[in-house]
């Protein structure tokens, strides 16, 4: 039985934390702002036995298209704290700007099953 209470075990903004931190650590900074909530679906969809990662994170899928609130805002609170920025001048690119020592402190905070699942969505990029 579910705890209606309970804290996720991952939240939607920790999910775009260790996504940048996994980025930073296979050499890629630079990402295309749109397509970052249509590969996290992907990876979601492909990975059954990983939905303990994605009960923070709502998606809404169109016939054309998928967005997320929760990306969208986890992506911004990043932007706040400056571990990531938009690139001008349409924002269509995400740039992290992290360094591999922070990359690293980063994922010491996820459980080693969480780490690995980040690492094999960072390749997805």
């Amino acid at each position: 039985m579910e705890l209606i209470c309970a804290r996720p075990p991952v939240s939607s903004y920790n999910f775009m934390r260790y996504l940048c931190a996994s980025l930073v650590k296979k050499s890629k900074v630079i990402i295309d702002l749109d397509s970052i909530t249509p590969c996290i679906y992907k990876f979601k969809q492909s990975n059954e036995q990983l939905k303990f990662m994605f009960e923070d994170i709502e998606f809404r899928t169109g016939i054309d298209n998928i967005v997320s609130n929760d990306i969208s805002e986890g992506i911004n609170n990043l932007q706040t704290f400056g571990i990531v920025g938009k690139l001008n001048p349409k924002y269509e690119k995400l740039v992290i700007y992290l360094s591999t020592e922070e990359a690293d402190e980063i994922l010491t905070e996820c459980s080693q099953e969480v780490k690995d699942a980040m690492m094999q969505l960072a390749l997805r990029f």
